[in-house]
């Protein structure tokens, strides 16, 4: 293959995984607006599910803080729920949502980022009942 081609094939692919990253970004958002507007979790549930789903397509070429910090406040809310109201699939989506978060300030090397994500991700998976080890403890075990 011509060395353009292969150019030209890596740069339109370049701009297609940024494209879809955003677009996942915006139906987050959507999915976001929507679980305000009806105060229902599974929405925010589907904002995490879209967010994750390109993961695998970043770089560090492609991506964003503001995916990270976006994950980030998706996970705070869905804790909130998940504790407040004894949600187990809130608390899930929001451990999810931290390890997403976690991955991408990982991948920018935003550290001080990267450490807050961590302790949520603990307290997360502290509520959800399991343990350091990922293995489920009691709540009795916890306290």
């Amino acid at each position: 293959m011509a060395k353009g081609l292969q150019l030209s094939l890596r740069r339109k692919h370049k701009q297609a995984t940024a494209e879809l990253a955003q677009l996942n970004r915006e139906m987050a958002m959507h999915m976001i607006s929507l679980a305000m507007e009806t105060g229902e979790v599974e929405p925010l549930i589907d904002a995490v599910k879209a967010l994750r789903s390109s993961e695998e397509l970043y770089s560090q070429e492609t991506a964003c803080i503001e995916q990270a910090r976006l994950q980030k406040k998706l996970g705070d809310v869905l804790l909130n729920i998940g504790k407040n109201e004894h949600n187990g699939r809130a608390l899930a989506a929001a451990i999810e949502a931290y390890r997403g978060a976690i991955t991408i300030a990982s991948l920018l090397g935003a550290h001080n980022l990267r450490t807050e994500l961590r302790k949520s991700h603990a307290l997360a998976l502290n509520y959800a009942g399991k343990g350091k080890s990922g293995k489920t403890i009691s709540l009795m075990g916890a306290a």
